[in-house]
């Protein structure tokens, strides 16, 4: 059992190391690595005769902001990787949230922090966010546990700005859309469209794209992607939902914020799922009222279909 346990565990470091270094490509990820616990009575667990004395981190992420000046993203980050979902999984995650929280407040207090702030003299502010990994290797790989545990009570003594849950549809989602479109245009010809976000004002006005994954995006069901190649800039959309109209619309509307972007010359939404017998004549009735737009000239709508665990 204790080799299952660990073969698991290292399944799932593997996979975190994956996300983050291989789709996401950051270069500042360190793994496995463990902070002084400053708070040992109220963080040690219930059965536990000694107060605790350490957290470990199973990976350590942090950059600065491409869409908030002078901000450093810190990324705490914990991986859960099992053989099934529970079925009723809010009593397993409160725990992980607890046991994460835990280990965001000491790390807010630690030297690592510290040492991490002192490195950059060109930001004024650190948002450290937790990032919960919960990922099962039996359950299908859309499924969402996300919107199973989204209206849980949490225990009000946590001490935490900001934590997300990446489970296996988000994951997927991240992998369908940005790890392939690396494969199939070319790491060197992808980069991330930053919005403007009214506070990102000053590096908006020499970089409206690049390499560094915002984390914000993570919240996002809505991935926009520049890719140029052959003298040519694509627009790539890549929607984790289901075609429909009024989705449609909003993200044609979406799409025209982009402008900044210059010489576009094509824009391509993908769906998780799209039927171009059935939809093409429903789009053409929204194109109506996005005059700049032709259907299969310079914009495409098409399905993205394949699965992260299996990499």
């Amino acid at each position: 059992m204790g080799e299952w346990s660990k073969s698991i565990g290292e399944k799932g470091e593997k996979i975190v190391k994956f996300i983050f270094e291989e789709i996401l490509e950051f270069n500042s990820l360190i793994e496995n690595s463990s902070i002084e616990c400053i708070k040992g009575e109220k963080h040690k667990e219930k059965k536990a005769k000694k107060n605790k004395t350490t957290h470990g981190l199973d990976g350590l992420v942090y950059v600065e902001s491409p869409i908030e000046d002078g901000l450093l993203d810190t990324i705490v980050i914990s991986s859960k990787y099992t053989t099934k979902y529970p079925q009723n999984p809010k009593t397993l995650f409160k725990a992980h949230l607890k046991d994460l929280a835990f280990t965001v407040e000491c790390f807010k207090n630690s030297k690592a922090n510290s040492n991490i702030n002192q490195k950059f003299s060109t930001v004024n502010k650190t948002e450290l966010t937790g990032i919960l990994v919960w990922l099962s290797n039996e359950d299908d790989i859309n499924f969402d546990i996300n919107s199973k545990v989204n209206n849980i009570a949490i225990d009000s003594s946590l001490i935490f700005d900001k934590i997300i849950l990446l489970d296996n549809s988000k994951v997927n989602f991240l992998f369908q859309s940005i790890f392939r479109a690396k494969e199939i245009y070319g790491k060197e010809n992808v980069s991330y469209v930053y919005h403007n976000s009214s506070l990102n004002y000053s590096s908006l006005q020499s970089f409206t794209y690049g390499k560094i994954f915002p984390v914000n995006y993570f919240y996002s069901d809505i991935i926009p992607i520049r890719v140029e190649q052959n003298n040519s800039v694509f627009l790539i959309l890549f929607i984790n939902d289901d075609f429909s109209l009024e989705n449609f619309y909003q993200i044609l509307s979406f799409a025209k914020t982009f402008d900044h972007l210059n010489s576009i010359e094509k824009t391509i939404i993908n769906y998780k799922n799209f039927d171009s017998l059935l939809n093409n004549s429903e789009i053409k009735d929204v194109l109506a009222n996005f005059q700049k737009y032709k259907l299969e000239e310079n914009l495409i709508v098409k399905k993205f279909p394949s699965d992260y665990r299996n990499n």
